[in-house]
């Protein structure tokens, strides 16, 4: 597979992209030769039409990727996410079935919500009603320039000229920035990425994972005075960790704490298993554990959630486990693993999270 690095590749490409022969330039080329899959939109332009309660307008930075962003003030939250937003054109013809897979700058600014972190739900959709659309995420944004993705397959066809990947901001007052996006058809990734880990043993034939290892940046952190860096993990299977710092005791556990995203939508009687492998550092509670109180939940509406468990963190890598069922039904996108911190000043090494859900039997 043909890999190139991204924010390179995209700085060189400075024509429109044609959606028939002639051929294109050579720049846009050399992108698609670069990527994964097949190039279907032009990564060049950011003039995308913006629609509901917000200022929008076109910044450029020399140290963001690509130089350039289409910067969007949402002044309050809306009804709907979908209130306010923006879509970026998609040129080609998309076929039932096909997978395509969408990659975007972004970083927020300010937002108004509790982790500080800007909220951004895309998909890729036909751009007329009733907007039938497919690959859904709402992720969460956080200050530095990032890459983030999306992938799915269409469950329609949508003829040439048709597709857009939807952006949709109004979820908070927030003010986000959109940088460079791509769009290819026929890869499940456009980011290179490292093998995965393996799974640990004690895990194996507990359930199929529903949640993304390996990857401590999609975690939101919050809290005042929490601290975090990569730090080398010897021992372990990805061989680096988060180290975590808690300042000190928490009025309550849950003041300062990580949240971790489920990939898929629970149902009320699934079974879970969660576990966190991990080890404590430092801390000055009289046994000298570390603590955390795990708990599923859903990132909205009061937080409501199943599985509170207060476990204890040894001075030595261990993996720790809790096998609970679903009290609620929880959408695709709002799911999440919290692991609560404020139990004591504590500073925890966390290698990964692991969520399985049971399959029922054949």
């Amino acid at each position: 597979m043909r890999r190139a690095t991204l924010a390179a590749a995209l700085l060189c490409a400075a024509a429109p992209l044609l959606a028939a022969p002639p051929p294109r330039s050579a720049a846009l080329q050399a992108l698609d030769d670069a990527l994964p899959g097949t190039l279907i939109n032009d990564p060049t332009k950011l003039d995308w039409p913006v629609f509901g309660d917000a200022a929008a307008k076109a910044v450029k930075y020399p140290d963001a990727p690509g130089g350039a962003a289409l910067q969007v003030n949402v002044p309050r939250a809306g009804a709907h996410i979908y209130d306010v937003g923006t879509n970026a054109p998609i040129e080609a013809a998309i076929s039932a079935g096909q997978r395509v897979t969408v990659a975007f700058y972004a970083r927020t600014l300010k937002a108004e919500t509790p982790d500080g972190q800007g909220i951004i739900a895309v998909r890729i959709q036909q751009n007329i009603a009733p907007y039938a659309g497919f690959a859904d995420a709402k992720l969460s944004i956080g200050p530095q320039w990032k890459l983030y993705e999306a992938t799915g397959l269409a469950e329609r066809d949508i003829p040439a000229g048709q597709a857009v990947v939807g952006f949709q901001l109004a979820a908070a007052k927030q003010t986000i920035e959109i940088g460079q996006t791509i769009v290819v058809q026929g890869a499940e990734s456009i980011v290179p990425s490292a093998k995965a880990p393996e799974m640990p043993p004690l895990l194996a034939g507990k359930g199929r994972l529903i949640n993304t290892i390996n990857a401590p940046e999609s975690w939101a952190l919050y809290g005042p005075g929490l601290g975090s860096k990569p730090v080398e993990a010897r021992g372990t299977p990805g061989l680096k960790a988060l180290q975590v710092s808690v300042p000190g005791k928490a009025e309550h556990a849950y003041d300062l704490g990580i949240n971790v995203p489920i990939n898929e939508a629970l149902e009320e009687g699934d079974i879970l298993n969660v576990a966190v492998l991990a080890r404590t550092v430092s801390t000055d509670s009289p046994d000298g554990l570390g603590r955390i109180t795990l708990r599923v939940q859903k990132n909205a509406d009061g937080y409501p959630g199943f599985g509170e468990n207060v476990v204890t963190v040894g001075t030595t890598w261990k993996l720790i486990q809790l096998r609970t069922q679903a009290r609620l039904d929880i959408p695709k996108g709002l799911g999440a693993v919290a692991l609560h911190l404020g139990h004591a000043r504590q500073v925890l090494e966390i290698e990964n999270v692991y969520v399985l859900k049971e399959e029922p039997a054949p």
